[in-house]
């Protein structure tokens, strides 16, 4: 009786439990063509999981599966599968069964978004929401529940949102739907306990894919916000990583990012909640019938304007140009083996500094570029032209693309300075990973990592000069 209890508590508190092997176990996620669900999947192969990957996306589908089946230890079988179709998802399920076996962990990854004022919200919207967000979780839990019941085991993981805790005025909707998955999945863990069943709940926070492309802000405040999105969202690569780790120790809440938990305490300090859900509706929602709630904004759009309007008449088109050179090394794919010399001499900088600073414009930190290269065994000072893209917010990158010719034959190479955080830039600001293909293919025909030498940076910042385009 006594160990019985001791059992009880280290099941109820989560003591003593080790991380399960995910080798070799059948994995179901959702919504795995891109995104999380992909990324998801990408940890689970390198753990020698075998997958089952849907999506209603079917060429996106077939290359995940593509990119996946690198690992040739492991199997991966894809479904085109709406998950709002409830006759769809039990059709899975019994072709799962039939062909490949009883899952060991199934992962409801697959969600829509909705950015908009409830009172906006039509009634169309609202079935989509909850269609996918809802009831397709529902769908394959209770078409694949029988299964894990029979054989003993099996683990539902179930991703919400932290919009279930943050509630932001103008993704009500959206965040309605996650808020009630949350609900469902955190009471299954207790339901489903007695099968030897475990039930994850995952609330990402702000993920940077393309699930808020077609957001559009109506105001200053929503459009920055989008704008400036990947400066603080979180990457689908690591709420894979947490999402594997959640799943790996059996965790019945997996809250991915602290401002999640620091949004649900929030919760219990009315007066604090009551600030920041008003702060958050006026900039997000926009000017609202009363003018007095849209004269600051008003104001400031103004004065953006004005400023930009300023700096027009009293510099117009001013551009600059920069001198720059990256040298270091590359090998051919195939044919001559070996470490050959690479190196490129551009002068970068924009046509318009007006453009190039506005983070509304197209043009916002990017840069034409012209100059040479040198590839070792295909040509020397070879005449180049193309861009150069401080991809700072969007991706954390700098990349560089650029063509040229060598004896008719047109090249095109892409270069990225990768991972540029405040804790590494003298090193994701000096070094260079390129790839070299012809022209219109995706073969790479040679892969170089090239850097930027300190010794050349005051004869780089000496050859600065401003630009002004003639009319």
């Amino acid at each position: 009786m006594k160990d019985k209890n001791i059992m009880a508590l280290k099941s109820i508190f989560n003591f003593g439990k080790k991380k399960q092997d995910l080798k070799d176990k059948l994995v179901l996620i959702t919504g795995a063509a891109q995104g999380i669900g992909f990324e998801t999947a990408l940890q689970f192969a390198a753990a020698g999981s075998h997958l089952i990957l849907t999506d209603i996306n079917e060429p996106l589908l077939k290359t995940a599966k593509q990119k996946l089946g690198k690992n040739n230890k492991i199997k991966i079988y894809t479904y085109a599968v709406d998950v709002s179709d409830k006759k769809a998802v039990q059709t899975l399920a019994e072709q799962v069964a039939d062909e490949i076996g009883k899952i060991d962990i199934l992962i409801n990854n697959a969600g829509i978004g909705h950015h908009g004022p409830l009172e906006e919200t039509t009634m169309e919207t609202w079935k989509r929401l909850i269609d996918i967000n809802i009831w397709g979780p529902i769908y394959h839990i209770y078409a694949f529940l029988p299964m894990m019941k029979e054989q003993g085991h099996g683990q539902i993981v179930n991703v919400s949102s932290g919009q279930a805790y943050f509630r932001l005025p103008s993704w009500g909707a959206y965040a309605s739907t996650k808020m009630a998955i949350g609900a469902i999945s955190d009471i299954l863990h207790y339901e489903l306990q007695q099968y030897n069943i475990k039930v994850t709940t995952v609330f990402p926070y702000v993920v940077n894919t393309g699930f808020y492309n077609d957001v559009e802000g109506d105001n200053l405040g929503a459009k920055l916000s989008m704008k400036l999105l990947p400066l603080y969202s979180q990457k689908p690569e690591t709420v894979g990583k947490i999402i594997f780790k959640a799943v790996e120790k059996g965790k019945r809440i997996e809250m991915v990012n602290i401002l999640n938990s620091v949004a649900k305490s929030l919760h219990f300090l009315n007066p604090v909640s009551d600030v920041f859900s008003k702060a958050a509706n006026f900039a997000l929602n926009g000017p609202s019938k009363n003018p007095n709630d849209s004269y600051i904004l008003g104001k400031l759009e103004n004065i953006t304007n004005m400023i930009s309007n300023l700096s027009y008449g009293a510099f117009g088109n001013v551009g600059f140009k920069v001198w720059e050179v990256m040298s270091g090394e590359h090998e051919f794919t195939k044919g001559k083996k070996g470490k050959l010399p690479f190196e490129f001499k551009v002068d970068w900088g924009p046509k318009s500094i007006i453009d190039f600073l506005n983070p509304f414009e197209e043009e916002f930190f990017c840069n034409d570029l012209e100059g040479t290269v040198t590839v070792g065994g295909l040509c020397e000072d070879a005449p180049c032209k193309g861009r150069l893209e401080l991809k700072y917010f969007s991706e954390q990158k700098i990349r560089y693309t650029f063509d040229f010719e060598v004896d008719g034959q047109a090249y095109e190479y892409l270069g990225e300075k990768r991972n540029i955080y405040p804790w590494n830039i003298p090193y994701s600001h000096t070094t260079c990973f390129g790839e070299l293909r012809k022209s219109g293919s995706d073969k790479v025909i040679s892969e170089s990592i090239t850097h930027f030498h300190w010794d050349t940076l005051m004869t780089s910042l000496g050859s600065f000069e401003l630009v002004r385009e003639s009319a």
